[in-house]
Formats: C-alpha cells, structure tokens, sequence
C-alpha cells in the first residue's frame, strides 16, 4: 500500500491511497502545508482528541488520524503517515 499527498494550488490537496488492487483519491479544501501543520499539531499533543483547520477536521483513532471533509472521511495509518508528515 502506498500513500501520497499532492498539493493542487494554494487552496486544495489530494489524498491517495494505492494498492495492487484499488487506488483512491480524497480532495480536501484546504492547502497542504495548512494540513500539515493540523495533523502535526495533533500528534504532538497526545492530549488533544481533534483539530480543526478551516472546514476539515482531524481526529485521532487507534490506529492513526482520520481527515474529515466535506461528506467524506480519509484514514491515515500512523506506519504511513510519518513519512507524509516530513516531506517537503
């Protein structure tokens, strides 16, 4: 499995997920650097149940975050989303 995350302007990213077998793309409307900055903000305060950045809102699971937009939901494993977190 294999996630990527690309930004589409100043205002909107993209989620991926890929596999051998399916691929999905989640949009969100926020940049990707204000995406960021809301999932880091979460997992440095164990505390902190969720975060919300404009419409998209972040919350914490067993296994990892979960992104919240519009009428939609995109989990991010923790295995994953490190490597997402500490790209340029």
């Amino acid at each position: 499995m294999k996630f990527t995350f690309t930004a589409n302007g100043d205002e909107a990213c993209t989620l991926e997920q890929k596999s051998v077998s399916s691929s999905t793309a989640f949009s969100i409307p926020i940049s990707k650097a204000a995406l960021q900055s809301g999932l880091r903000e979460l997992l440095l305060n164990p505390e902190q149940r969720d975060v919300t950045v404009d419409s998209v809102m972040i919350d914490r699971a067993r296994d990892g975050l979960r992104v919240h937009a519009g009428g939609g939901r995109f989990e991010l494993p923790f295995r994953y989303l490190f490597a997402l977190l500490i790209e340029a």
